[in-house]
């Protein structure tokens, strides 16, 4: 979620008493975040990731056929993801929003086209238990989701230097959108024989970036501020290009080893992409 336009915060205090810790108070009466309550909050953001893989403990078949449904699903819901994304850059309250989001979308191209011809000269890439084609792919869903976890962290901070409710508020909404590309990253590596653990502990390590970013964004804000939709186009364009160019060729192709019927791809695909982007959209519609 892009956060509200940035007000002149009073110093956070970084230490606390009694029943405010965690609690700066402003001038104007309002109470305001300290680094420790953002910390927290970005933190337990970042953890929810794991959450996204527990479905897949009910999975022990794993054939041609599921592997391709998986890759499927994952690629709507990372396609529904950049969707909403380059939107909420686009309403940041900025003049030339569109040129920063459009700007960060070129340099997310260029990342990925860098990041898979780096991997495409490295033929012995291992990634687990998997190696190949199948490890550089599933490498560079990782780095992608990691390097969106950026402008995630980014918008954490900055909300909470709104006011502490807000920010709480963010940190929710991006608690609960975490979970589903938690399943994302876990639907492309269970298949593959990845245990759950190991997938939800790979989910949430793409978004340690979160709190990592969340307290400079904090404390920096008017700097900080200004690079949100660009974060947002770079994170919005890198996904995409996953989604359409790695997940949904090779979900194609395992489909058509198990000799089934791409219209089953093509559901899957529009379910999951219309699953992600109505919990996206209503998250931002209880943010207004």
């Amino acid at each position: 979620l892009a956060p509200r336009e940035g007000k002149n915060r009073p110093s956070a205090l970084p230490s606390c008493s009694g029943s405010s810790c965690g609690m700066a108070l402003a001038a104007d009466g309002a109470m305001r975040a300290t680094w420790q309550r953002v910390l927290f909050y970005s933190t337990l953001t970042a953890l929810t990731s794991g959450l996204g893989a527990l479905p897949l403990l009910w999975c022990r078949t794993i054939g041609p056929r599921n592997l391709a449904l998986s890759n499927c699903a994952a690629a709507g819901m990372c396609l529904a993801a950049a969707v909403s994304l380059a939107m909420e850059g686009v309403q940041a309250p900025m003049a030339d929003a569109w040129t920063r989001v459009g700007g960060g979308g070129v340099l997310g191209y260029l990342f990925i086209v860098a990041t898979r011809a780096f991997l495409e000269r490295n033929e012995g890439i291992k990634f687990q238990a998997l190696a190949g084609p199948t490890a550089k792919k599933t490498l560079l869903l990782i780095v992608v989701m990691t390097a969106h976890s950026f402008a995630e962290g980014v918008g954490i901070g900055v909300s909470f230097n709104d006011r502490d409710v807000f920010g709480v508020y963010v940190s929710t909404a991006l608690a609960i959108h975490n979970i589903p590309e938690g399943l994302a990253v876990a639907l492309v590596l269970v298949p593959q024989g990845t245990s759950v653990g190991k997938a939800a502990a790979w989910a949430v390590l793409s978004s340690l970036p979160q709190p990592l970013m969340a307290i400079p964004a904090f404390l920096f804000v008017q700097m900080f501020g200004g690079l949100l939709p660009i974060g947002l186009g770079f994170a919005a364009a890198a996904m995409a290009h996953v989604a359409c160019f790695e997940l949904l060729p090779e979900s194609r192709l395992e489909m058509s080893r198990a000799k089934g019927s791409e219209l089953e791809l093509f559901g899957v695909l529009g379910a999951s992409f219309a699953a992600m982007l109505a919990v996206q959209l209503a998250l931002h519609e209880a943010s207004e």
